[in-house]
């Protein structure tokens, strides 16, 4: 078990971009201050376009954290998206290890140590672990398990990918020097996590699941890059990138992938405000496998009010 009093201890450097998110920034950078794990490097990436009131806003809030040791602040072009900013830090920090966290989300205090413990104990260049969701009053809505292969072969995880997308980015843990050997990041507007985890697998890298979740991301009333009219775009884009590896797949998980597909899309269109379009949606999830919209409606109940150990 790795102690974070050992000499020569891994710097993790955790990359938090942020865009229009002042008001929810502090919060999720305290929740890294607060980690067990303190070896660590906190790379804030600002991509606000220059001179905007989110801008002038999140510099004010960065002036907080500017006299620390242990934080790096970058500034990008502007509006870049999320890609791109987390592609820009990734050339820039220092760790070892390199994990990430949305600036509207919050990582549980032994996130780090736990992770980096079992990446280093079964040898691996990255993991990842379960995700809780919540909403902004602090309630649990959903704890999403990630437990879906058993195969970590570059092929087992491939097909686990493909058919339920080892997303999000605040789960993972990676190997800096392995990351750094693939392209990063999609630099797309929806979909570039599920990109990253896929050239991570596409290269060999050795990865592994820790159960448990350790992040806890928000569903709120703001606008997040994951929901919209760039999940729509971005989804669509997911799917045909998808079907590139459908030889995987026998015919009922390929039946499994465009349901998925149909259902991405409804809940991105009712978030956009289109009912109608949402409802298009809906009803071809339904006609693409009636079996498998019942037995998912299922699982996401259980999933729903299932309790996590860590305390919130």
């Amino acid at each position: 078990m790795i102690r974070n009093d050992e000499k020569n201890q891994p710097l993790i450097s955790v990359i938090v971009p942020t865009f229009e998110r002042s008001d929810l920034l502090p919060r999720a950078l305290d929740s890294v201050f607060a980690q067990t794990w303190k070896n660590i490097e906190v790379v804030i990436v600002d991509d606000n376009l220059p001179g905007s009131v989110w801008a002038k806003e999140t510099a004010k809030v960065l002036e907080a954290y500017r006299d620390r040791e242990n934080v790096l602040c970058l500034k990008t072009a502007g509006k870049t998206g999320g890609g791109a900013a987390r592609n820009f830090a990734l050339r820039r920090c220092h760790g070892d290890y390199v994990a990430f966290l949305d600036d509207d989300d919050r990582y549980l205090p032994d996130k780090l140590e736990k992770q980096l413990a079992f990446t280093v104990e079964h040898g691996l260049d990255g993991s990842y672990h379960d995700v809780r969701w919540f909403n902004e009053k602090e309630q649990q809505v959903e704890y999403r398990s990630m437990d879906w292969t058993e195969d970590f072969s570059r092929q087992g995880l491939l097909k686990a990918h493909i058919l339920h997308s080892l997303c999000p980015t605040a789960i993972y843990l990676f190997r800096r020097d392995k990351l750094l050997e693939t392209e990063g990041f999609g630099e797309v507007p929806s979909g570039q996590d599920f990109i990253l985890m896929l050239r991570c697998i596409e290269s060999g890298m050795k990865l592994g699941y820790l159960e448990g979740a350790y992040v806890i991301q928000y569903l709120h009333s703001g606008a997040r890059i994951s929901l919209g009219d760039g999940k729509i775009k971005g989804e669509t884009m997911l799917y045909r990138l998808k079907q590139e590896y459908f030889d995987l797949l026998t015919e009922e998980e390929r039946v499994y992938v465009k349901f998925r597909h149909n259902a991405v899309l409804a809940f991105a269109s009712m978030r956009s405000g289109r009912p109608v379009q949402a409802a298009g949606y809906a009803l071809s999830t339904v006609r693409t496998s009636p079996v498998t919209c019942a037995r998912e409606a299922v699982r996401y109940l259980k999933a729903k009010f299932r309790r996590c150990d860590s305390s919130g």
